[in-house]
């Protein structure tokens, strides 16, 4: 028993709705695509704010342990002035007792510049627990917001990956309704003209450059008898009213 032949309005009908798939696809693709570069956004933001905090509380050691070193420095030499001057007593040249008097001035003198710069520290201290409190802080709300929106990522890129599941499924299954010869022109075709393959014509106008179509091609494509391609883009013609009369045909 030979197939029963298959006429251009079917195959036209065909490409059509093989075509609507294929712009889904794309669609669904293109929304695909800019989930995981948001992903790596968000990861990034939360990687630098995190390495801000570190950096602070770094520097926050580093300034406590100054403080700590200087305080430390400053007992030294404060227990140092006092045994110069338990010595002050038991000098009996009054040259030596010059002396170490001058030394022990210059050492108070010395004393007033390191408790000077413990204050400092202080200061830098507590500004810089205010800032790394406050970096905690927008680090909490950051890291709540960001994760939020990568959880909800995610479940989009999941039903992304399954609608386009779907899609491709359906797609193979309408491919058989087409002869090879028509596939491999409409991939041709949509490879070269952004995913568009097969336009409706308008007004004697192809729907996919606009161009005027010569009016015995356009007659044919209005037949629907053939298969006929824009002379200007190379599209695929179909008059969509002869589409929807065979439907309503076969309904």
């Amino acid at each position: 028993m030979e197939a029963p032949t298959v006429t251009a309005l079917q195959t036209l009908k065909a490409l059509v709705a093989l075509q609507e798939i294929d712009v889904r696809i794309r669609d669904l693709e293109k929304d695909r695509q800019q989930i995981p570069a948001r992903m790596k956004e968000i990861d990034k933001l939360l990687e630098e704010k995190h390495h801000e905090l570190s950096e602070e509380k770094n520097q926050l050691a580093e300034v406590e342990l100054a403080r700590r070193m200087l305080e430390s420095d400053l007992k030294a030499e404060k227990e140092k002035i006092k045994k110069w001057e338990a010595r002050l007593n038991e000098i009996k040249s009054n040259r030596d007792y010059q002396a170490l008097s001058r030394e022990i001035e210059a050492a108070r003198k010395a004393n007033l510049g390191i408790e000077d710069e413990i204050l400092r520290k202080m200061q830098d201290i507590e500004d810089l627990k205010t800032s790394v409190s406050q970096k905690e802080e927008d680090l909490n709300e950051s890291e709540k917001s960001l994760l939020e929106e990568r959880t909800e990522l995610k479940k989009k890129l999941d039903s992304l990956n399954a609608d386009i599941a779907k899609e491709e499924s359906t797609r193979a299954e309408s491919l058989g309704q087409i002869d090879r010869r028509w596939l491999a022109q409409y991939d041709s075709i949509r490879k070269r003209r952004d995913g568009v393959a097969v336009v409706p014509v308008l007004d004697e106008h192809c729907q996919g450059c606009y161009m005027g179509i010569p009016p015995q091609q356009y007659n044919t494509v209005l037949r629907g008898e053939q298969i006929v391609t824009c002379p200007f883009c190379h599209r695929i013609l179909y008059y969509a009213k002869s589409l929807e009369e065979m439907s309503e045909d076969k309904a």
